[in-house]
């Protein structure tokens, strides 16, 4: 009786050890990041462009990054990562730095600002998330990108822009590096066919 009351308070220890809650990871916080443009276009817009935040579907608009592992019939939300911001709000204000940096138009805006802008630039982010595959992991974002005339509603030109990056491994960082990278892909083409039109 004796040795088993020396062994309770052991087993007391074992007993609170296993009860202990796991280490909870730490929040992470991402950003969608383009490099300025390389060249400016030679046919910019005359006058000034605005830029309206994008639309997006369900989860593809919301905080938390995103993961397939089939396609992307199945998504799931990240625990513990996150966009700085709403994905509609960060990517529409990389495109306006990007076309900025290109010369696309006189001036390039956000929307909020409330201009006489000439042409607006609205679109939908159709997919943004990290897929897995056999071969690896890859960055999949697709923008549906419009240019409107503001003085006739005419549409100027639409499109949709995929861009699939492959990761440098399974990790967050190397799907957000690739997201990144397929985000100034994209943004590249758009601009093109802006100087296209």
């Amino acid at each position: 009786m004796a040795r088993l009351l020396k062994l309770l308070p052991c087993a007391a220890l074992v007993l609170v050890a296993a009860c202990a809650a796991p280490t909870v990871p730490k929040e992470q916080y991402f950003r969608l990041v383009a490099a300025p443009a390389t060249e400016t276009l030679a046919h910019p817009f005359i006058g000034i462009v605005e830029a309206a935040p994008l639309g997006a579907d369900g989860v593809t608009g919301e905080r938390p990054l995103l993961y397939t592992a089939n396609g992307g019939t199945k998504l799931e939300q990240r625990n513990y990562a996150y966009w700085t911001e709403l994905p509609t709000a960060m990517i529409r204000d990389q495109l306006v730095a990007y076309l900025r940096s290109a010369g696309a138009a006189e001036q390039v805006v956000p929307s909020e600002l409330r201009i006489g802008a000439g042409y607006r630039i609205q679109g939908d982010i159709k997919r943004l998330e990290q897929s897995a595959g056999d071969k690896g992991d890859t960055g999949i974002i697709e923008l549906e990108l419009s240019v409107i005339d503001q003085s006739t509603d005419q549409l100027i030109m639409s499109k949709v822009y995929r861009a699939e990056t492959p990761a440098a491994d399974h990790s967050i960082d190397g799907a957000v590096a690739a997201l990144n990278a397929g985000l100034q892909d994209v943004l590249k083409r758009f601009a093109a066919d802006i100087d296209a039109r």
